[in-house]
């Protein structure tokens, strides 16, 4: 999956972390725009989501952000919660 991420345009950050029991895996993603996150998503359902759903246990799909409407009915097949700026410093990447 690193592989096949590694290659497409707009990601930014895309990084997996573990708990000391390994157990419980935290995922990190991050786009430059929603176009990026919808063309991501769109590889990874045509070549992971089986097999990475045959593996994991989904607790938690959250999104900091602004996505696209497009974005949210893909993220939305996940359950995913949406927090959205609130403060702080401005983005300028």
């Amino acid at each position: 999956m690193v592989d096949s991420t590694s290659a497409e345009r707009g990601v930014l950050a895309y990084q997996r972390f573990i708990s000391d029991d390994q157990r419980t895996v935290y995922v990190h993603e991050r786009y430059e725009d929603s176009d990026a996150a919808v063309a991501h998503l769109r590889t990874f359902t045509a070549t992971f989501a089986e097999r990475y759903a045959g593996m994991v246990d989904r607790k938690r799909f959250v999104v900091f952000g602004e996505p696209s409407d497009e974005l949210r009915t893909i993220l939305d097949r996940y359950g995913a919660m949406y927090h959205r700026p609130f403060g702080g410093f401005p983005y300028w990447g």
